[in-house]
């Protein structure tokens, strides 16, 4: 079983238990906050319905962006990956409109909700298992290199403060204060936003080859190679987990063949050693006069 493989098998897994966890909470959330007529829980539990679908979405990439390079994806499928960091970006983006369109609606009502015992125990369980979710699809999304569950626990995460916020609202419903659980789902429609704007950003400069590795780092770790005499045009394209690099260096023009071959592969250890996100380093040997 190839390294991409095993890694595909781990995300897929992670994922698995996330969507589990994220539809039980979003199920809780929705019917509760309908019942009780909470908008912010109510957006909350929306939130957490994107999450899940998210998992969905990323269970089907898994089973594309780690498929080894074919003839029509030389470089393998990684950006599969990325693409649907985009989806989350713009669903997000979707999600917030639709949370600002019902606390504005819920102002001019004047709707104000009934919070009992059931939102307060709902809203407590909910925070545990973000905080789990938040915590395991982090970890696991640095230690098998996936930019899809970083981003995807990136937005958990967000579900962590938007629980919080609801939490805020009920107190000030139970204080006489009705307008706060409207100005809390604006808020949580803020911070949806923002979110979103910053997954999307993050996916452009993947699909726009900007460099992940400053090309004076790479060149730094070249440099200290035995045998390259000197090395530039240094590149960088790709992501979290998936790097790809290529250079010029300069050996000893007399070296024989299989010598200067050395060369390029102790650069290519080294690019690895140093950059463990690093996959792919193509080399280019020039002859340098003795």
């Amino acid at each position: 079983m190839g390294a991409a493989e095993i890694t595909g098998r781990g995300v897929r897994r992670v994922l698995w238990i996330t969507l589990g966890l994220n539809l039980a909470v979003s199920l809780g959330k929705i019917v509760v906050g309908s019942v009780s007529g909470s908008l912010s829980m109510l957006a909350d539990g929306y939130h957490s319905l994107v999450d899940g679908s998210n998992n969905v979405i990323g269970l089907f990439v898994a089973s594309l962006a780690y498929a080894p390079p074919d003839p029509g994806h030389n470089y393998g499928h990684r950006k599969f990956e990325t693409a649907a960091t985009l989806g989350i970006g713009v669903a997000l983006l979707f999600l917030a409109y639709h949370v600002v369109e019902g606390a504005f609606m819920g102002v001019k009502t004047g709707a104000q909700p009934e919070i009992g015992l059931l939102n307060w125990v709902v809203t407590g369980v909910t925070l545990l298992v973000n905080l789990f979710v938040a915590s395991y699809e982090t970890r696991e999304g640095r230690r098998l290199g996936s930019a899809y569950l970083v981003a995807d626990a990136a937005h958990t995460q967000s579900d962590i403060y938007v629980t919080l916020g609801v939490a805020a609202s009920f107190a000030g419903v139970r204080a006489g204060l009705p307008w706060v659980d409207s100005l809390v789902a604006a808020g949580i429609a803020a911070f949806i936003a923002t979110l979103a704007v910053r997954i999307l950003v993050n996916a452009f400069h993947v699909l726009t080859d900007r460099s992940p590795i400053p090309p004076d780092r790479v060149l730094q770790v070249v440099a200290g190679v035995p045998g390259v005499r000197g090395c530039r045009e240094a590149r960088t394209r790709g992501g979290a987990g998936a790097v790809y690099v290529d250079l010029i260096a300069h050996v000893d023009g007399a070296l024989p063949l299989r010598d200067a071959h050395d060369v390029s592969d102790r650069i290519e250890a080294a690019l690895q050693a140093a950059f463990p996100e690093v996959v792919d380093v193509v080399v280019h040997l020039e002859p340098e006069a003795t």
